[in-house]
């Protein structure tokens, strides 16, 4: 895997921003850039946990709930599929990253550092992130409910394996006692306590992608504030300019008379 942060272009940014003293808009972009590589790695490993979860659960035989069995698998099939879509969106945001670095550079290099201010503000990912917040929040809140139903699955499974051992004890004149059997142990391992970790990796997701829509933010107000400074000289000179013009048109032309000063 290729981190964002190792990029030839992100760090000659970097140093870029810093040698423009740019210190606290080199901090936000390099969050920002932490971020997405974060990201990029969660997104990957929870979508392998997913397949595994399939799997174990489709090898689960439970006749009485098979029904919502299948609830589950749709549901973890849904989950899949949005968050595959969020990280297609985070490989489209991390080639843009990439592709405003490498511009923005030029225009450095042809306009000079004050070019460097209305790049900022351009970069132009909020969308995405937001985008992948919210299959990210769902994926989470889809998770929470199939963990209620597959806790269901497993009562039911630990309610059969109580009632064939009862039913054997009974046949021999033991006293009955309510047991788990191994098959709700192997179930709670390979489906329930792997699906619990997935729901709290999304949450820490979800806080990493706003924390990452919080940097862009911050660095588009850093931005436009340092934009505007830059342009105030240039109002200042604008208004001056207006007074050389309305002089200009208030003075009248040599060899012309004014209307009304014939005699």
């Amino acid at each position: 895997m290729d981190f964002l942060k190792d990029h030839e272009a992100v760090q000659q940014m970097l140093c870029l921003m810093r040698e423009n003293g740019k210190g606290e808009e080199a901090e936000e972009f390099l969050w920002l850039i932490e971020c997405v590589d974060n990201m990029e790695q969660q997104y990957s490993s929870v979508l392998v946990e997913l397949q595994e979860i399939r799997k174990q659960l489709e090898q689960t035989q439970v006749p009485e709930q098979a029904s919502m069995k299948d609830q589950v698998l749709d549901a973890l099939q849904a989950v899949q599929e949005k968050l595959e879509q969020a990280r297609n969106q985070l490989a489209t945001v991390k080639d843009k990253i990439i592709s405003w670095t490498k511009n923005t550079l030029e225009d450095v290099k042809r306009l000079g550092s004050t070019a460097l201010d209305t790049a900022i503000s351009t970069l132009g990912v909020q969308t995405m992130l937001k985008s992948m917040e919210d299959k990210t929040f769902d994926s989470m809140q889809d998770i929470q409910a199939s963990i209620r139903k597959v806790e269901t699955i497993g009562e039911e499974l630990r309610s059969a394996g109580a009632h064939l051992k009862n039913a054997g004890h009974t046949a021999i004149g033991r006293e009955t006692q309510q047991v788990d059997g191994g098959q709700v142990g192997r179930f709670e391992t390979a489906v329930l306590s792997p699906m619990r970790a997935i729901h709290s990796v999304l949450a820490d997701m979800n806080r990493i992608i706003y924390s990452a829509e919080d940097a862009v933010d911050e660095l588009k107000e850093a931005a436009e504030q340092c934009r505007g400074k830059h342009e105030k000289p240039s109002v200042r000179q604008q208004l001056e300019q207006k007074k050389v013009e309305n002089t200009a048109i208030s003075t009248p032309k040599p060899g012309k008379k004014l209307k009304g000063t014939e005699r």
